[in-house]
């Protein structure tokens, strides 16, 4: 098409006649209609850069969407003949109100790189390009492109050119072998630029739409991926919370049977003390006041009895104690230890307090609470080295299902907390793990002996409660004590620390006089306790018959049922336990009473076990404590 040609096409349509208005860039859609908004049935957009006028009015020409003068007329005939006259115009008139291009013009290189710019920045980039080479002043056909493909990486491009300066190779060299670009040489052909135009937008179209679905594709896979990494978290989490549990779990489950162990050697350490202590005080009734043997026998004495005191604190840790139950305000005990621990701690702590449950009420121990809570502040003064901050607090918690399964003597409920927090040295996580194991102490040698946290650790259990120490070095450490609300059905019956009756209606107390001798069964298996028990009942002028287990004391009971007064009768024994043995001996003399005898026995806690009505003394006992028991179930016994 030659330049004349343009000019006077461009002369008879005052659109086209716009395009030569200034060396500027014009935009102009194809097929006289107005620019669409922004959306996906846009036409494409073709960006024309030439520095020739007649090239934009041919290009113009060729892309406004109207076949040729002589082509439309025979096409327009033949859908006439086919649909019809309505249906034919109606046709014709939708393809020439449907714009099929977008077209803009730019008349040198920067100016159209500037378009481009512009309409990726606001979203509506240019499908394609066609672009000369050879652009006096301004930048040649290459730079242009190079320049164009910064700002759009995915624009196509098809170079227009008569004559260039660069070879293929050259181009390729600079431009890179792409499959962006198309070299269309001139003069070209209409039907020519038509396809290759329609090949461009659609393959623009393609690819944009293809980024589209990938983009749309990554953003689900990535938002599946947060998801499973989310899951995975969460999975992770909860394994760690599982492992957790099951090393607490696994933690309980030690100290369980440490106590039991403990238990059963504080039981067998009581009879050797009962043995020694007896005939340690035997010796020492028959010492004279100033025999040289009465200080070595008195020393002996001491010894045994801080032995008895560490038993009792094995028998703590065990759960094993005796525990006087009672209904008691938390807040009340806390402030009045606090006010027992202020000279303990010295001037150098600053103590200070919180005493926040609403509900405080627990049915405990008021002495060994004092205990537990003394225990755990001395232990926090010696981890602040005589300086530092003590805070103890109290509150109200509900302990639910998945707290209660780290410990298996915890029921869901509501639960008093009793936090007394220090800024000392802290606890390394191996301390902590082992901190309510007996013998277990950071101490130096002598200073402690490493049951005082183990004792803690059994009286709370033996309170259904739970004691636990969150700890880091250097940042210093809270011991945290929980303790169930009272309910209605309140555990436990109160019971002394010594001499007893399980039926406390019978706990009378007398004093010690003189009576008539009785004849008592001793029923032990331990030979020397026999022995000691024996001679301590002797000496009262009672009769003592022996037995060595449960059976011979039932047989014992068969053959001198008239004769006996009294069966006094250790509760753990081999073939038949002293419950067993009571039981029988109850059948065959009901009005015959019992007295048992325990180092300690599993289950004897709180009376639990025992028959109603049997007196409990507990080894090691002095001689006067079984002579007292003694002759205050004998004279219950007889009216």
């Amino acid at each position: 098409m030659s330049s004349s040609t343009t000019n006077s096409l461009h002369q008879n349509d005052p659109i086209e006649a716009g395009l030569h208005l200034g060396q500027h860039a014009v935009p102009q859609i194809a097929g006289d209609q107005p620019a669409s908004s922004p959306g996906d049935h846009d036409p494409p957009k073709i960006i024309i850069i030439d520095d020739n006028t007649a090239i934009h009015d041919d290009f113009h020409k060729i892309l406004d969407g109207r076949p040729a003068a002589n082509a439309g007329a025979r096409l327009a005939d033949l859908e006439m003949e086919i649909l019809g006259g309505d249906i034919g115009r109606e046709v014709q008139a939708g393809k020439d109100s449907q714009p099929r291009y977008e077209l803009h013009s730019a008349f040198q290189g920067k100016d159209g790189y500037e378009m481009v710019h512009d309409a990726v920045r606001i979203g509506r980039p240019f499908s394609t390009a066609f672009v000369d080479m050879r652009m006096p002043p301004g930048w040649d056909g290459v730079e242009t492109i190079q320049k164009l493909w910064e700002v759009d990486p995915h624009l196509q491009v098809l170079i227009c050119t008569a004559y260039s300066s660069h070879s293929w190779e050259e181009i390729a060299q600079r431009l890179g072998h792409s499959d962006q670009l198309l070299i269309l040489r001139k003069p070209f052909d209409p039907a020519e630029v038509s396809q290759i135009a329609a090949s461009l937008t659609e393959k623009w179209r393609l690819a944009n739409l293809s980024r589209e679905v990938v983009q749309d594709l990554e953003k689900a896979v990535a938002q599946k991926t947060r998801e499973i990494r989310a899951q995975m978290t969460q999975r992770e989490r909860v394994q760690q919370q599982l492992l957790e549990k099951e090393k607490q779990l696994r933690e309980s489950q030690k100290l369980e049977a440490i106590g039991s162990l403990a238990g059963g050697v504080a039981h067998e350490f009581n009879n050797l003390l009962q043995i020694i202590q007896s005939f340690n005080q035997f010796a020492l009734d028959a010492c004279k006041p100033l025999d040289p043997m009465r200080k070595d026998l008195e020393s002996v004495a001491i010894a045994a009895k801080r032995a008895s005191s560490l038993t009792r604190k094995l028998l703590g840790f065990s759960r094993q104690k005796n525990l006087q139950f009672g209904d008691l305000d938390v807040n009340q005990v806390v402030g009045e230890i606090i006010g027992l621990a202020e000279p303990l701690v010295g001037s150098r702590i600053t103590m200070a307090h919180c005493l926040g449950a609403e509900k405080p009420t627990v049915h405990a121990d008021a002495t060994e609470l004092q205990q537990v809570l003394l225990n755990c502040i001395i232990n926090a003064r010696d981890a602040m080295d005589g300086a530092g901050q003590l805070f103890i607090s109290t509150d109200n918690a509900y302990l639910d299902d998945n707290y209660c399964r780290v410990d298996q003597n915890l029921s869901p409920g509501l639960f008093v907390c009793i936090y007394i927090t220090d800024t000392g040295a802290g606890m390394s996580p191996e301390v902590q793990r082992r901190i309510f194991e007996p013998f277990y102490t950071t101490k130096q040698i002598g200073a402690g002996t490493g049951l005082g946290m183990a004792m803690a650790y059994g009286l709370i259990k033996q309170h259904k409660g739970h004691i636990d120490v969150d700890s880091e070095v250097g940042k210093g450490t809270t011991f945290k004590i929980y303790l169930p609300v009272r309910q209605a059905d309140a555990f436990g019956q109160p019971e002394s620390d010594g001499p007893q009756s399980n039926d406390r209606s019978d706990a009378v107390r007398v004093d010690r006089v003189e009576s008539k001798g009785a004849t008592i069964l001793v029923a032990d298996d331990e030979r020397l306790l026999q022995q000691v028990t024996k001679r301590i009942l002797e000496s009262m002028g009672h009769r003592v018959l022996l037995a060595s287990d449960g059976p011979n004391a039932v047989e014992m009971v068969t053959q001198y049922a008239d004769e006996l007064d009294l069966v006094v009768m250790d509760v753990m024994m081999p073939n038949l336990t002293g419950t067993q043995a009571e039981q029988q001996i109850h059948r065959l003399c009901p009005d015959l009473p019992v007295i048992f005898c325990t180092g300690h026995a599993p289950g004897s806690e709180q009376g639990g076990g025992l028959p109603q009505g049997c007196a409990v003394l507990r080894k090691p006992f002095q001689p006067d404590e079984l002579l007292k028991v003694v002759q205050q179930t004998l004279q219950q016994s007889r009216g």
